[in-house]
C-alpha cells in the first residue's frame, strides 16, 4: 500500500500541471479558489462512501466511491490536489472495489476543474483510464476505452 500510494502522489504531481486550467463550467465559482502549495485543509474530505449504483435506467450497474468534500476542500489550489486524493486513499482505498488509481485520480481532478458546485463527487474505479483531457471532454466519465497504448 505504501509504494502504491507514493507512486499515486508521485503520479499527481503532472497532473497537477494539467489541472491548473481555470474551471471549465463557464459558471463563476461561488467562493474564489485558495492559492497554495502547501496543505491548506485540516480536512479535505467530509465523507467517503462505497456505492452500488442499480439503476434499470443507467446502463452501468458498478461500484462507485460518492465522496462530499469538505467547504476547504471544495475550493482548493489545484497544488493541493495530491493532498486530497492521499486523504481519499487512506479512507477508502483499503475497499476491495479501490481500483484504476489514474483514472480515479483523472476524475477527481476533472470534479476540481468542471464540478466544484456538485454536492457530491462520484468516483467510479470502473471507468477506463484515458488520460485528464479525455476525462474533461467526457464530463469527467469515460466510458470508451482509450486505444492510445500509453494509456494502458
Amino acid at each position: 500500500m505504501k509504494t502504491c500510494t507514493l507512486a499515486t502522489v508521485g503520479l499527481l504531481l503532472t497532473v497537477n500541471a494539467i489541472a491548473a486550467e481555470p474551471p471549465t463550467s463557464g459558471k463563476p465559482l461561488s467562493k474564489p479558489l485558495k492559492p497554495a502549495v502547501t496543505q491548506n485543509c485540516p480536512e479535505y474530505i467530509q465523507s467517503a462512501t462505497w456505492v452500488y449504483r442499480y439503476s434499470a435506467d443507467y446502463p452501468f450497474n458498478e461500484w462507485m466511491l460518492s465522496l462530499i468534500p469538505t467547504d476547504c476542500g471544495r475550493y482548493i489550489d489545484p497544488s493541493e490536489t495530491a493532498y486530497m486524493f492521499y486523504e481519499i486513499v487512506k479512507k477508502a482505498g483499503q475497499s476491495k472495489y479501490w481500483a484504476n488509481n489514474r483514472g480515479m485520480i483523472n476524475q477527481l481532478t476533472c470534479h476540481l476543474s468542471a464540478a466544484r458546485e456538485k454536492p457530491e463527487w462520484n468516483l467510479e474505479p470502473w471507468r477506463p483510464y484515458v488520460g485528464y483531457s479525455k476525462t474533461l471532454a467526457a464530463g469527467c466519465n469515460p466510458v470508451e476505452p482509450d486505444p492510445d497504448p500509453a494509456y494502458h
